[in-house]
């Protein structure tokens, strides 16, 4: 078996270890989580906080995974998303995994994660490939094109 496949299969068996450990969601918290105060005419909406992730959430199947991998590069493309943006939700929405798990995974810090995440700091491009591998991307040159 070739170094290669090693890699991958080994990324698998950690995304399976890592979701067999999770507690499932009890009912209480997922009333909670969608419990929503209604908003009085005249004041401002409250933002929901940003989507974070937790031991209770948990990856997506397969076709949900391509449509979301899809769609994330294609806000991506149309320059809708950062870089750090999509990668950040590509880990949350496809993967299911905090920065932690995730820095594990693909070998780097969980600072560099972040500050990849967060747009700050300029990274090689061994690094950035090896924190999109595991969605099947890599970091490259994309042409822009010009409507008339």
């Amino acid at each position: 078996m070739s170094d290669k496949q090693t890699t991958t299969e080994t990324a698998k068996d950690t995304i399976a270890r890592l979701r067999a450990n999770r507690q499932p969601q009890s009912d209480i918290a997922i009333e909670v989580s969608q419990h929503r105060q209604p908003v009085n005419i005249g004041e401002a909406p409250i933002k929901p906080a940003p989507k974070r992730v937790s031991k209770q959430s948990g990856g997506v199947n397969t076709v949900e995974r391509k449509n979301a991998i899809n769609a994330i590069t294609q806000r991506l493309l149309r320059s809708e998303l950062s870089q750090g943006q999509a990668l950040k939700a590509l880990r949350v929405e496809v993967l299911g995994l905090t920065q932690d798990e995730y820095a594990n995974l693909v070998k780097v810090s969980r600072k560099t994660l972040s500050d990849v995440e967060n747009d700050r700091g300029s990274f090689k491009t061994d690094i950035l490939d090896r924190l999109f591998k595991p969605f099947g991307l890599k970091v490259g040159i994309v042409p822009i094109s010009v409507v008339l």
